[in-house]
């Protein structure tokens, strides 16, 4: 399995004879398309209440992602490519632990939890950007195939206990503590006004 980790890191990762633009490509990937995707999701979440349930769950399932990512490299410190001395580490990482990706797990969560919205379609741009994200890290050299896989996995499976065991018990409490103040302010205002009429 080792073989077939290091075989598929030495396709993708990029070599020494590769254009400049596309590691300029590659390190924008990495860098930047995680936080603008997280912009885009808080840039809906001003105008619709469904976005801002899909922010909520995007963040709290990032936070959780981040959380089991530092968990599982304190237990199991797997190191990346450039200590086994191979490809090429265009972005310093020193010897911090790879597995899994921080950067693909946190991206895969804030993708897959956007399931919760109506529409499949912001979901799966999301996951294109996840996807480009997660080649990023390999093609720049700081993770192998294997750090991606279980990132993904990871991050899917986080945004779905986020959304199932906490956004939305959330919201359902907070939807009938809405109802409940309603009906406690129709039945004052109908008090009144039979006293009005009396």
């Amino acid at each position: 399995m080792q073989g077939l980790d290091f075989a598929l890191f030495g396709l993708i990762n990029a070599g020494p004879s590769v254009a400049p633009w596309s590691l300029a490509f590659a390190e924008f990937c990495s860098d930047l398309l995680p936080a603008m995707l997280t912009l885009a999701i808080g840039f809906s979440a001003l105008f619709s209440r469904r976005w801002r349930y899909a922010l909520f769950t995007v963040l709290l399932s990032v936070l959780a992602a981040w959380i089991v990512v530092t968990v599982i490299r304190s237990l199991a410190p797997i190191p990346r490519p450039a200590f086994y001395g191979l490809g090429i580490q265009w972005v310093p990482q020193g010897v911090r632990p790879g597995f899994p990706s921080m950067h693909a797990a946190g991206t895969f969560a804030a993708a897959f939890a956007l399931w919760c919205l109506p529409s499949r379609l912001p979901m799966l741009a999301a996951l294109v950007v996840a996807a480009l994200v997660a080649w990023s890290r390999v093609y720049l050299g700081l993770h192998f195939p294997s750090d991606i896989v279980a990132a993904t996995m990871l991050g899917a499976l986080v945004a779905i206990v986020v959304e199932r065991g906490i956004s939305r018990p959330l919201s359902q409490a907070a939807s009938g503590a809405l109802v409940a103040r309603r009906r406690s302010a129709r039945s004052r205002l109908r008090r009144a006004a039979s006293l009005n009429t009396d």
